[in-house]
């Protein structure tokens, strides 16, 4: 079986679902089924593990796909854990790789909603903001419903650290860095964007469709809004800097 040809490593509510369904129609990529893998994050994964060992979990994923197709999956907790850069890189040096970012209050936020609804969320989001970083210390472990999981919702947010992380393992050229908001404001050119950068053909891309994403009142917690824009004002600056250091030119209205 091949290696993978590229993963969305990020973010989590940054629109990973949409992007998925969207590459997934095209005729010379293959998006893994079930979307979410966790391969690299999995309780029994093994750095011990070959690249032809981790080919062999991965086909179960892509029992419809053709070996003439780029082969790539979406787990957007990967950029998170800062260990699995280096697996990926040692999995394929080769493998390109997608990050697309989100204003991270408004991701702190979304991610609240979705833990609230899943039930892994009791406490209301001000005291469960206030409360992250104990929470993170008391349960530094990767374990399924852990706060690491399912409580880091500032901590997700410092893209800097987390991109910063990735070059270490990967050139620029094989991480492209995407705003969620170009998906919807900027469809077709940014699918053309991903396709060149994946280096398959631009033409008869999918039209822009209402993908599940869940939502919630954009007009609550205003001055906790405010506050939080605050927090991440510093390393939002320090993530547009290393951005122009990549070629980038970010206009999005939180990195200004």
């Amino acid at each position: 079986m091949k290696s993978l040809d590229f993963m969305i490593v990020g973010v989590q509510k940054g629109g990973t679902t949409a992007l998925s369904y969207f590459l997934a129609q095209h005729s010379q990529l293959a998006i893994a089924e079930g979307k979410e893998v966790h391969l690299f994050d999995a309780a029994d994964y093994s750095p011990q593990w070959s690249p032809e060992e981790i080919n062999e979990r991965y086909s179960a994923h892509f029992v419809n796909a053709s070996a003439q197709q780029l082969w790539g999956e979406a787990t957007p907790i990967y950029c998170y854990w800062p260990e699995i850069a280096a697996e990926l890189q040692r999995y394929n040096p080769t493998l390109k790789l997608i990050v697309i970012l989100r204003d991270p209050v408004e991701r702190a936020i979304s991610q609240y909603a979705m833990e609230k609804a899943r039930g892994d969320e009791s406490l209301p989001l001000w005291l469960a903001i206030l409360l992250e970083p104990y929470r993170l210390w008391r349960d530094p472990s990767r374990n399924a419903g852990g706060a690491r999981r399912c409580h880091s919702y500032c901590s997700r947010g410092h893209y800097s650290a987390q991109l910063q992380n990735l070059r270490r393992y990967f050139p620029d050229e094989q991480i492209l860095v995407l705003e969620n908001s170009e998906l919807n404001l900027q469809h077709q050119e940014t699918l053309k964007t991903i396709c060149r950068f994946l280096g398959v053909t631009t033409d008869q891309l999918p039209e822009p469709a209402s993908i599940f994403s869940g939502d919630y009142d954009r007009r609550l917690h205003r001055w906790l809004r405010f506050l939080l824009g605050c927090y991440f004002r510093f390393t939002n600056r320090r993530l547009k800097t290393q951005l122009i250091a990549m070629g980038y030119s970010p206009q999005w209205p939180w990195l200004r």
